[in-house]
């Protein structure tokens, strides 16, 4: 099961996100997500990435650093993923993951073609809630 987890998991277990693709599952009291649509999953592990190779300065990693904190994952997609709403010009409500990849490969060709010195700077501004 765990290959076919979500990419985004914790972004949509957030208020803020949500996928058309994803599918809850529990294992005993704890909460998974795991993507239905292979295709779609593969754009979000592609992003993912990106986001990840493109995220060094915006989150003042160290040059091998590789492992991120909680707090850095969920920065560094939320935080992608709101990008991508301001570049496609959608509201906070469009917030549907796999709709807005599928939205900036549209624009952009590929998921490489984003302008990530843009996204990044919505990452670095992006601020996690506080409970």
């Amino acid at each position: 099961m765990a290959s076919d987890s979500c990419p985004f998991e914790r972004a949509v277990q957030t208020v803020h996100f949500e996928c058309s693709q994803s599918q809850k599952t529990f294992i005993g009291e704890k909460e998974g997500i795991v993507c239905t649509n292979p295709n779609a999953r593969l754009g979000c592990l592609s992003l993912v990435k990106e986001l990840k190779r493109n995220a060094r300065f915006a989150l003042k990693l160290a040059k091998n650093h590789t492992v991120l904190t909680h707090g850095q994952e969920m920065k560094l997609k939320c935080g992608g993923l709101q990008a991508l709403q301001q570049l496609l010009s959608k509201p906070p409500s469009d917030n549907n993951i796999a709709e807005l990849i599928e939205d900036a490969i549209n624009e952009f060709n590929t998921i490489k073609a984003l302008p990530y010195p843009q996204i990044m700077r919505v990452v670095s501004e992006y601020r996690l809630r506080r409970q």
